[in-house]
């Protein structure tokens, strides 16, 4: 039996203005976008006008194509112990957020950070502390914080570390999950196999992280389950597997979330990788749970 899929889509290019975006979206038959709004290895970007978020928001109702997120600047580091650091990563996630309001799109997700050459509890109070020194996001944007590799001491590596980063910052409800298929597999859940898909269900239901996702990353790994090091592969070409996608596709609390590719391009405007990954993707439907 079929199982209706979740919006699906991939991470595209901005060459030329954020308004390219969705055209590029429809291009390779996505429902949904994620986009970086700035260069994403520079702290600030040119400020957008309002004549790029008009552009934008007519290109998204032309194509049909919703920018579902923002990804912000991989330079921000909220774990870090460098003062200075550690402001300007609190403005540049400022000018994200500013800019995710200016255009209308609903998440902002970004990576927690990294302690450092400290012990984790450190780097995850003070990732706690910027986010309650932050306050609230601008009304209509959620932030979503990413689970990731463990590479280089990054935190949020398991559903416990993600859990105690949003109760140390008070559990606010602008502030939710987004998951990486490929991150979960190289952190250690090995999710290509049934009892390993079980087991994160169950660290995610015991810490009540189910109802936060409100986005995935679909990615394959390059690297070897718990490898701490952070490849992407296309879909069904790495080391995680068809199931494992055809699981997260059809778990009735993922259905109507929104799922992205980002995958490996070999340019910016790759959109044959994007268009076969999409299509693998779509043709797991058959099965569900």
């Amino acid at each position: 039996m079929r199982v209706k899929l979740p919006p699906l889509g991939a991470h595209v290019s901005t060459a030329g203005g954020v308004s390219t975006a969705p055209g590029r979206g429809k291009t390779i038959g996505a429902e949904v976008i994620q986009i970086f709004s700035k260069q994403q290895t520079r702290w600030m970007g040119k400020a957008l006008e309002e004549d790029d978020a008009l552009a934008f928001r007519g290109e998204s109702e032309r194509t049909g194509v919703r920018t579902v997120a923002i990804h912000c600047a991989y330079l921000i580091n909220l774990g870090t112990a460098r003062e200075s650091l550690r402001t300007r990563s609190l403005y540049a996630l400022e000018d994200e957020a500013s800019r995710a309001a200016m255009l209308g799109v609903p998440y902002l997700v970004m990576h927690p950070g990294s302690s450092g050459e400290d012990p984790e509890d450190a780097g995850i109070a003070r990732v706690a502390s910027a986010l309650k020194e932050f306050g609230r996001f601008p009304k209509g944007v959620t932030l979503l914080l990413e689970n990731t590799a463990g590479q280089g001491n990054s935190l949020g590596r398991s559903m416990e570390q993600i859990r105690r980063l949003l109760d140390g910052c008070g559990a606010p409800p602008d502030v939710a999950v987004c998951l990486d298929s490929a991150h979960l597999f190289e952190a250690g859940y090995d999710i290509a196999g049934e009892s390993g898909w079980e087991f994160l269900l169950g660290e995610m239901k015991i810490f009540g992280l189910l109802p936060l996702v409100r986005m995935w990353h679909l990615n394959d790994s390059k690297t070897d389950l718990g490898s701490r090091v952070d490849r992407h592969q296309h879909i069904g070409q790495g080391k995680i597997g068809l199931d494992a996608f055809r699981r997260i596709l059809a778990h009735k609390a993922f259905r109507e979330i929104p799922m992205v590719l980002e995958t490996p391009k070999d340019g910016e405007d790759d959109f044959e990788m994007d268009i076969r990954n999409l299509a693998t993707l779509r043709g797991l439907a058959g099965s569900g749970e």
